[in-house]
């Protein structure tokens, strides 16, 4: 006789299951500790500017907001983040925390999941280590959105379905109904799971033998149905659940059948595999050796699923739902980017669940032999677990630490602190009542960094204010000529918003483009005009020429940059189409000192602005040296010939070669 396990003597629990205790509590308070190191360190970025924007409305705000701009996820999740952040208060780390406490939740979930479905604890502790370390878990613990909220509810649903069916409680039917109502107020594709769970018990009650049927609870009948009192309480769940779902729906039936999301990406389903796999391994930002991992994992898979089969009719069922709750989520998500068309491994996080539940299988559950199985068969089967075992704990903590030390992240903080800084460069010059910021696509993560950096900087505003629209757009730009803004710097976005360079066609027509610059990702155009009373007459008539009536420079030292308005009298008399006009920069005391320089056509098609009276305004941009010592410096203009040998000057009528407009000092 086989001797029993000795129980400890303190909670006369068998040693073996206490150490299973010891070691679940330490993977929960690690995976704790891993979402939660550095978790205010880095500030939002990407999608979590969506909900740092909505949390800042009231409540019904967030819902007729929702509505109204197709946002493709439900409110629970913005509910849930607001009533946080009225409790402990706008900061990074407290804006994720619920993020973390639900991707914790999850650790212990799976774990509990593992041993209802009759696991060993040690493949049961697997699955946990995996949900703990993994970084497509940890990833997504650690983001100010609904995903890791997704998993744990949708993976407390399932579990919860099995406890119901096995069970046939009243109080479980009612927790399955409360928290799968949760699961879909957090993102829709919650949905996918409930049909994996339908298609589980249909099937079950249908199709498959008694033996795959038969639960292990005292209450099931004889034969091989399933009790009628489980299946009587699964169809009123379903039932409720639907009921209470629907008003929802039906409020937001727009966007669930004509959304089509902002990137157009369809793949095949063995590119949407190899992505899924790949990244429920090695976490979202895996680049480099995405077809082997996914290899690996689908290796897993099958061995694992061998190994249920080979257990026996016990080991069927579990194994059927497992194959059903992985591969119909991903499959109908699949589906649904054909539609949309997008594509995102974050949208199938529900089905990471099942997924390691697998790869635990795979390397922590002894294969069963039907015949007795020789010592080679045994020590292969070790061996092929532990191989499996090693390879996926290495590529799991090998992606977690890519995943600490990457900077790869969907609109990193560094390219949002360079665009700041652009806008702290460019918009000092003037008071901020003069000066807006437009994107030309409508991210909400600025709206952070804007509250963050710039509480007191320019307003700013999305240009096109709608996708595509150019007669809105141009409203706009009239409105803030209107308005007296002088300089408007525009983030230029590679986008389906504004494909036609929409922005800046309209700010075109209003302003003057006087500089160009790169953010670190994205290119900012600065516009400049001026209010017309600025404009200084001067009488400085060139001989055979043209007069210059009125001027005006504005130097931006802080940008290096000088703002020149010119306005001609003349501009065609007498001139050949070879001459220039020069915009020299220089200091007083030595005009050939040049700290800055432009040469342009003098033409009456430069870049200008058209004033009330219908006079033209010339506009132009001049940057100046970087290392720009103290003095000071005057802005020279002349005309010039560069056809005639010497490049003559045209002379003023009082002889001279350069006109001073403006002087200014650097200190």
């Amino acid at each position: 006789m086989m001797a029993q396990p000795r129980p400890d003597r303190a909670t006369g629990k068998p040693r073996h299951a206490l150490a299973a205790d010891v070691g679940l509590a330490l993977i929960v308070l690690l995976g704790f500790a891993v979402r939660v190191y550095h978790l205010g360190f880095a500030e939002l970025a990407g999608d979590e500017g969506f909900s740092y924007v909505f949390i800042q409305q009231s409540y019904g705000q967030i819902i007729s907001d929702t509505l109204a701009m197709r946002e493709p996820h439900p409110v629970g999740s913005y509910f849930l983040q607001k009533v946080w952040g009225n409790l402990t208060g706008i900061s990074e780390f407290a804006l994720r925390f619920p993020s973390v406490w639900f991707g914790v939740l999850a650790i212990a979930l799976v774990w509990r999941f593992a041993r209802e479905l009759g696991f060993s604890r040690s493949v049961a502790l697997a699955s946990a280590a995996l949900m703990a370390f993994g970084p497509f878990a940890v990833f997504y613990s650690r983001e100010m959105r609904m995903y890791s909220i997704l998993l744990a509810l949708t993976l407390a649903s399932t579990l919860l379905m099995w406890m119901l069916l096995r069970h046939a409680a009243w109080r479980i039917a009612l927790a399955y109904i409360a928290v799968s109502w949760l699961a879909l107020q957090m993102h829709y594709y919650a949905g996918f799971v409930f049909i994996a769970q339908n298609l589980f018990v249909i099937s079950s009650a249908t199709f498959l033998p008694d033996e795959f049927l038969r639960a292990s609870a005292p209450s099931q009948p004889e034969g091989g149905r399933v009790a009628p009192a489980p299946l009587a309480q699964w169809i009123a769940a379903q039932a409720a659940l639907l009921a209470l779902s629907l008003p929802w729906l039906i409020a937001a039936r727009d966007v669930l059948m004509n959304y089509r999301g902002a990137v157009g990406i369809n793949l095949s389903p063995a590119e949407a595999l190899i992505a899924w796999f790949s990244a429920f391994l090695f976490g979202p930002n895996v680049t480099a050796g995405r077809p082997a991992l996914a290899v690996f994992g689908a290796a897993c898979i099958i061995v694992a699923l061998i190994k249920l089969l080979f257990d026996g009719p016990h080991a069927r069922r579990p194994a059927w739902l497992l194959a059903l709750y992985l591969f119909v989520p991903l499959a109908i998500a699949w589906a649904a980017s054909l539609n949309r068309p997008i594509f995102s491994e974050r949208y199938s996080i529900a089905a990471l669940a099942p997924f390691q539940l697998l790869l635990a299988i795979a390397v922590a559950r002894r294969a069963q032999f039907r015949s007795p199985a020789s010592v080679g068969q045994m020590a292969l089967g070790h061996l092929t677990s532990a191989a499996l075992g090693v390879i996926l704990a290495t590529v799991t903590l090998v992606g977690l630490r890519s995943y600490q030390r990457s900077e790869v992240v969907d609109g990193h903080p560094r390219v949002w602190h360079g665009f700041i800084q652009v806008v702290e460069r460019y918009a000092s010059a003037l008071p901020a009542d003069r000066v807006r910021i437009a994107l030309n696509f409508p991210d909400p993560v600025f709206t952070y960094y804007h509250r963050r950096y710039l509480p007191d900087g320019p307003a700013f505003i999305t240009l096109p204010y709608r996708a595509g629209d150019a007669e809105g757009a141009q409203q706009v730009a009239e409105e803030l000529k209107i308005h007296g803004v002088e300089r408007v710097l525009l983030q230029i976005v590679d986008s389906f918003w504004d494909t036609e360079g929409i922005a800046a066609s309209a700010l075109a027509r209003e302003f003057v483009q006087v500089e160009e610059t790169y953010s670190g990702r994205w290119i900012v155009k600065i516009y400049g005009r001026l209010d017309p009373s600025s404009l200084r007459p001067l009488d400085a008539v060139f001989v055979d020429g043209p007069s210059l009536d009125a001027v005006h420079a504005r130097a931006d030292l802080r940008g290096r940059l000088v703002e020149v308005y010119l306005r001609w009298d003349g501009t065609q008399a007498q001139l050949n189409s070879a001459e220039k006009l020069f915009i020299h920069i220089s200091r007083s005391d030595d005009p050939a000192a040049l700290v800055g320089q432009r040469d342009e056509p003098l033409a009456p098609d430069a870049p200008h602005l058209r004033l009330a009276d219908g006079r033209r305004v010339h506009v132009y941009g001049v940057r100046l040296n970087e290392d720009l010592p103290p003095g000071r410096y005057d802005v020279r203009i002349g005309i010039y010939d560069p056809s005639r040998e010497g490049m003559p000057r045209r002379l003023t009528t009082d002889g001279r070669d350069a006109v001073v407009i403006a002087s200014f000092e650097v200190r």
